[in-house]
Parts: C-alpha cells; sequence; structure tokens
C-alpha cells in the first residue's frame, strides 16, 4: 500500500511498564528488536514509515510544565502515575486510522503493552 498526498499522519504512542519488561526474557528482547527492524523496513517499502525512536527509559527524569497564575510550575513526571508511560512513538503516513490500527497491532509491545494510535493535526 504506497502513500499519496491524502495520507493523515498518524502517531502510535507505546506503552511501556516496567512490571510487563521484567517479565520478558533476552529472546524477547532480540524478537522485539528483530521485529521492529522488518516493521520498519517493510513501512519504508511502503511509503507509510516516517520516523520512530524511543523515549527516554526513566520517565521520572520528565517534567510536567504548566501556566499557574501566569507564571510557569514544572513538576516531575511522568504525565501519569499509574506504573504505565509511553517508552516510545511510530510516526506514519496511512491511509486511515484503520490500517495505523494494523501497524499497531504489528508492534512487538502490543502482547504486553497499550498502543495509541492517534490522528496527528485535522
Amino acid at each position: 500500500m504506497l502513500c499519496d498526498d491524502a495520507d493523515m499522519k498518524y502517531m502510535l504512542l507505546i506503552g511501556g511498564n516496567r512490571d510487563a519488561w521484567a517479565k520478558l526474557s533476552d529472546d524477547d528482547w532480540t524478537a522485539s528488536v528483530e521485529q521492529h527492524g522488518r516493521l520498519i523496513a517493510e513501512l519504508k517499502q511502503s511509503g507509510e514509515f516516517l520516523e520512530c525512536n524511543e523515549l527516554a527509559s526513566t520517565p521520572e527524569a520528565a517534567r510536567i510544565v504548566r501556566q499557574v497564575d501566569g507564571a510557569a510550575s514544572t513538576t516531575p513526571g511522568p504525565l501519569h502515575d499509574d506504573g504505565d508511560f509511553a517508552s516510545g512513538y511510530y510516526l506514519l503516513n496511512c491511509a486511515d486510522i484503520d490500517r495505523a490500527c494494523v501497524v499497531a497491532a504489528r508492534l512487538h509491545e502490543s502482547r504486553f503493552a497499550p498502543i495509541e494510535v492517534r490522528q496527528v493535526g485535522e
């Protein structure tokens, strides 16, 4: 499926959870790296791949910034304090959200962590 100018950008936010990660074997981590490599190659071939990357593995290093009474207020992250955090992302150019969801389901992490699929822009 080749992309065209009518396609939309979608961000796949990959969830992370230290408890789930602790249960993964070395073979699981190797399989994850290999699966990402194959998927990236396919998405580049189809023209859907824009970029992907990991986020810092320590979400506590994140900062939450808000305006409070007209002044910037900074507090420690992550944004949510329930044990789950964004650990990486893919930015894709897909025909529609259904296609983006098909790609999200192929991510290795979807076996043990949520993948949030969001359209970028309108």
